[in-house]
């Protein structure tokens, strides 16, 4: 206690001493502390001044990461936006296509939005369509898409309808080849799977074969091959595929080829049915069922 007083009690001295001291002994102390305490000064300075800096260098990087963040934000969005319009554009010229063949065709067609197709593992037999008997549509109609045949209407309720498509090796239609008219059947390849039916859907589907074509017809590749009209089911003259390859079949009896299909069988989103006509109005090309 003794001690801390004689401290405060020489502090004062000190001051007293200072505050009296002529004014040329005070002006030379003042600048012998000066200059003693200058190098001092300069690095603080210093160190203030890059503190000061380092702060505003902080500062200028955490706004660059948020103009960044909204950068990659504001692409992201046109990426989107430009992605939509594509797909808006895509739209709007498969449905102007398909505006142009309802009006040129001869026959009555209803359009459809493909609502679903069949399970992974019958991604190639079948899809479901989002109009029904109320539209129109019955069992064992052809379905088209502006390009050629896609199948034949299965199983149809009040609002929607089932879709055998073509690639489905049940599926067998009568056809012809356009440039000569000789007959055969065509019927759907399937898909190659290595036996694991699941992934179906991401493989192609196999070429059609046409079966029983005479041995007598010259075929050539790209040749076409269209719906015959025989059977009530397809009319005449629908496109189905062109050929790829022939041969002749193990028994020797006839021909046949692989056909590659015309339609887009991987990408449908609107499809045609084509609606039979009234009795007694039959369009040529429809015989009987």
């Amino acid at each position: 206690m003794r001690s801390r007083t004689l401290i405060v009690a020489g502090a004062l001295v000190t001051v007293l001493i200072l505050l009296n001291l002529p004014a040329p002994t005070a002006l030379r102390l003042k600048m012998t502390s000066r200059d003693n305490l200058a190098p001092f000064q300069s690095v603080m300075s210093f160190l203030l001044d890059r503190t000061l800096r380092l702060g505003s260098h902080i500062a200028e990087a955490g706004r660059a990461s948020e103009e960044r963040e909204q950068l990659l934000t504001e692409v992201a969005t046109l990426h989107e936006q430009v992605r939509r319009l594509q797909t808006l554009e895509r739209d709007n010229e498969e449905l102007r296509e398909l505006l142009a063949l309802k009006n040129t065709h001869r026959y009555k067609l209803v359009v459809c939005e493909v609502a679903s197709r069949g399970d992974a593992g019958g991604w190639w037999q079948t899809m479901m369509l989002n109009k029904g008997s109320e539209d129109g549509i019955a069992a064992d109609m052809a379905v088209i898409t502006t390009r050629g045949l896609v199948g034949r209407t299965a199983e149809v309720s009040r609002h929607t309808a089932t879709v055998l498509l073509i690639t489905d090796p049940t599926c067998r239609v009568s056809c012809k080849l356009a440039r000569t008219g000789a007959l055969g059947i065509t019927r759907g390849g399937g898909v190659s799977v290595g036996g694991d039916a699941r992934m179906a859907m991401f493989y192609s589907s196999k070429p059609y074969r046409m079966d029983y074509i005479s041995k007598d017809q010259k075929i050539f590749e790209n040749d076409d091959v269209v719906t015959s009209g025989l059977g009530g089911i397809y009319p005449e003259g629908l496109p189905v595929g062109s050929v790829v390859k022939t041969d002749i079949d193990p028994s020797g009896l006839y021909q046949r080829a692989d056909v590659i299909p015309s339609a887009d069988m991987s990408a449908l989103r609107y499809v045609f049915v084509v609606l039979r006509q009234e009795s007694g109005r039959d369009t040529p090309g429809m015989g009987q069922r």
